[in-house]
Parts: structure tokens; sequence; C-alpha cells
């Protein structure tokens, strides 16, 4: 009874090596399941196939849960040494650094997406792959600048800046990036329509596509949740950059829409060309609202402190 008892606490409060043996578990189940199901001349080994599948539902499953068992414990041991590492501790202790700093991950991410996309364009000829590489293309000029105007911001802080006029031209840069925003639903509207006409689509074979489901609606979620909570913070660069996060997951929506069509229709029950329209129209609308709000915005606050000195005076 007692060994059964140590096992079940072994398994309901994991210890960091096991889990990190479960996590590279995962990752190889992952790859081997999906290169069995997805790939023809694996066909004679399906069995082994759905087997690596049902390691990584479990390994998945038992990693986020032990992902967040251990957090609360890993966070404060995580800031009692980040105490004598002041970089790491400004990273887990600064809400607004650490969105800056972490975006460096998204911007290389959207360098990436943009090349390859141009590449297949340019080789293909084809407008769809164009459009994307575009809309990518415009995300790393929003990513970029923001990191390239935080690098200048620091210095002129350092030089004994302001906060008021920090803050200005925090507000400044967020109206720009709402320009921006504006334009993004005009490249995505190519890829849109040569969807609906062309019946070009992302397209995840197999169980791929499971995979990238999951990756998406945690990649909205995250991004919902980030919107939200940005809302109450007076951190511009923070708020736009949140707000990129948002329309980046939007079209990860969009993405994974196209592809369950390309996959899953059978041609009897809806016209993917209308649905495909629709959802692409409410992304380049919603992304084209909030980038009209952040530009209002950024005017009223604006106009404000212009009144204010202006009473002052």
């Amino acid at each position: 009874m007692k060994n059964k008892n140590k096992l079940l606490d072994f398994f309901l409060n994991p210890q960091i090596w096991f889990l990190l043996i479960t996590i590279v578990i995962a990752i190889i189940s992952t790859i081997f399941s999906t290169l069995i199901l997805t790939q023809e001349s694996f066909i004679d080994y399906i069995i082994l196939g759905y087997i690596f599948l049902g390691i990584m539902i479990i390994t998945i499953g038992y990693s986020i849960y032990g992902i967040i068992k251990i957090a609360p414990a890993v966070q404060e041991r995580s800031l009692m040494w980040s105490e004598n590492h002041p970089f790491w501790n400004k990273l887990f202790t600064q809400y607004g650094f650490r969105t800056i700093f972490l975006s460096i991950g998204s911007f290389l991410i959207n360098i990436a997406f943009a090349i390859y996309n141009g590449a297949i364009a340019i080789v293909a000829g084809s407008i769809w792959f164009g459009s994307l590489s575009a809309y990518y293309i415009l995300l790393i000029f929003l990513r970029g600048g923001i990191l390239l105007y935080h690098s200048r911001r620091r210095k002129a802080i350092k030089n004994g800046q302001t906060t008021i006029d920090t803050f200005k031209k925090d507000t400044k840069i967020y109206g720009r990036c709402g320009i921006v925003f504006i334009l993004l639903p005009l490249a995505l509207s190519f890829a849109i329509l040569q969807m609906v006409r062309a019946d070009d689509s992302f397209v995840h074979a197999g169980v791929t596509i499971y995979i990238y489901a999951i990756y998406a609606f945690y990649k909205i979620s995250i991004a919902i949740f980030n919107f939200i909570k940005t809302r109450t913070t007076n951190e511009m660069t923070v708020r736009a950059s949140k707000n990129i996060n948002l329309a980046d997951a939007m079209v990860s929506i969009l993405a994974l829409q196209t592809a369950m069509f390309h996959e899953f229709d059978t041609g009897d029950s809806v016209n993917v060309a209308t649905m495909n329209a629709i959802t692409g129209a409410v992304v380049c609308a919603l992304t084209a609202f909030i980038g009209i709000f952040m530009i209002i915005y950024s005017n009223q606050i604006i106009n404000k402190y212009k009144e204010k000195n202006d009473l002052s005076n």
C-alpha cells in the first residue's frame, strides 16, 4: 500500500528531471507519429504510428499538468536566483520589458515566414504566397520598428529624457503602428481573393492539422488574454506589441479554417469559398478596426497633453 502511495505521489508531484524526460518523449512521439501517419511510404507501420500518437497525447497532457504543478516553485526559485542577476530579474519582474524582449522571437519567426513565402512566390509565380510574404513583411516592419524604437528610447532615458516626454513618444509610436495595421488587411486581402478564386489555401496533411489546431487555438487564446490584460497598462509600446500578436493570431485561425476545409471538405455541406471569404473579411475588418482605434486613441492622448500645456501656460 505504501509503495502504491509513493508511486501515486511521484506522478502527482513530478520532479523536474522526470518532467523533462516526459517532454522529450512528447516531442519524439509527435515527430514519429506525424511522420508515419502522413507519409504513404510508412503505410505498413500505421499501427506503430497510432501507438506513437497515443504516447504523444498522454505525454503532452502530463507535461502540461506537470508544468502547471511545478510552475509556482520554479517561479519562486527563479526570482530568488535572479536577485543577483539584474537582466534576468528585470525579465522576470517587469511585464513591459518581458513583452518587448520576447517579441524578438516573434520578429525572427516573421522574417523566416516572409523569406519562405517570398521564395515560393518568386519560384512558382504565386500571388497567394506573394501576398502572404507581403503580410509578414508588414509584421516585420511593425515588430522591428518597436524594437528599434526601444533601443533608442533606452538611450534617451539614460540621457535624461523625462517620463512625460517618453510617454508622448510611446504614444506617437502606438499611433503610427495603427497606420500600418490599416495596411495589413490590404496585403491579406490579395491572399484571401486568391484563396477564394483560385482555391489556394494553407495545407496541413494528416495528423499535423490537429497539432496545428492546438497551436492556433493556444495562440489566439493567449493573444486575446494579453490584449485584454494590456488595456489597463499605460505602456503604449507594450499595448502595440500585444495588438500585433492578436492580428497575427487571427491569421492563424484563418489559416486553420482553410486547412480544415481543404483536408475534410467533401463538397456536400458548405460553400468553402464563401466561408473562407467571410472569415477573411472578418479578420481584415477587425485588424483595420484595431488600427483605427490605435490612431484615434493616440491622437486623443496627445491632444489632452497639448491642452494641459496650453492651460498651464
